[in-house]
């Protein structure tokens, strides 16, 4: 692979083809970044789209986003300059906007919110992948997709158990199975999975419920190998919608009358939801929540 003159001198973390035959000086992974998008579900044609590439890096799945038509923004806490990001940008002519931060810190006030989020191999990186998750709710309109993907825990908390009670290796996948259909997620302090600066895995069923409860709906996850790793190995591949019935700051009711008039409010609103409809319950337990 022939790395672009323009970048002759230079390393970076991926390499990707960035025009035809001419490739970044990439020295960690791999990658073609039309592929993962595919394997996402991501739309072909983007055209009139705000999407948000959440953890860019050197870019490859930035300017692929641009590519099939939306507008983007970049957010990293790396420099582009460094990591190369701004050098490709010039060599593609994007016209991309990259915003060096944090997603702890990435607010739609000064970002505005976005049709697409593109989350990919980020949220095992994180100490408080919970508050990213409500970040990037934050950060999406109602209808907003969230495309995520990265690590689990569950082939080698599988390997564990199993290890550790005892079991035969025949009954491995039925342990994997079993894991999977817990929400669970593994804080691996020992970074024995994948080594630096990586710490939290987890199940399908424990990201699913993560992004539930994060204000998303309509939420699939899945497990198996893709393109990113070659396919030596599964990852967590998702996608979820920001649901405008779950948005709020707060993870308790804030109280704005005396307790006891709430309770009467609250037994009310149980009678009503066992005789309601299943749509009105879910618009009555919104105005309960928010009021």
């Amino acid at each position: 692979m022939t790395v672009h003159p323009k970048l002759a001198d230079r390393t970076c973390y991926h390499k990707y083809e960035i025009e035809p035959g001419l490739f970044t000086p990439g020295l960690q992974l791999e990658l073609d970044p039309k592929l993962c998008p595919d394997e996402l579900g991501v739309p072909q044609y983007l055209e009139g789209l705000r999407a948000l590439d959440i953890g860019a890096w050197d870019g490859p799945f930035t300017f692929e986003l641009e590519r099939r038509g939306a507008k983007v923004t970049a957010l990293d806490i790396q420099d582009p300059d460094v990591t190369l990001f701004n050098a490709v940008k010039k060599i593609k002519n994007s016209s991309a906007t990259y915003v060096r931060s944090s997603i702890y810190n990435a607010l739609p006030e000064a970002l505005g919110v976005f049709d697409v989020i593109f989350f990919i191999g980020v949220y095992y990186h994180l100490r408080n992948p919970m508050l990213a998750l409500q970040r990037i709710r934050n950060l999406l309109d109602g209808g907003g997709i969230l495309f995520i993907e990265g690590a689990a825990t569950t082939d080698y908390l599988a390997k564990r158990l199993n290890e550790a009670l005892g079991l035969p290796e025949s009954s491995l996948h039925t342990t994997e199975q079993v894991l999977d259909q817990l929400p669970l997620s593994y804080f691996d302090i020992e970074h024995k999975i994948y080594g630096f600066s990586s710490s939290w895995y987890p199940t399908i069923r424990g990201l699913e419920a993560a992004l539930l409860d994060s204000g998303f709906s309509n939420v699939t996850c899945k497990l198996k190998p893709n393109s990113i790793y070659k396919n030596s190995h599964r990852r967590l591949m998702g996608r979820a919608e920001a649901d405008p019935l779950k948005f709020g700051p707060h993870e308790h009711t804030i109280y704005v009358r005396d307790f006891g008039q709430l309770r009467f409010t609250r037994k009310l609103f149980r009678w009503l939801s066992r005789i309601l409809p299943r749509g009105v319950r879910q618009i009555l337990q919104e105005i309960y929540r928010t009021r």
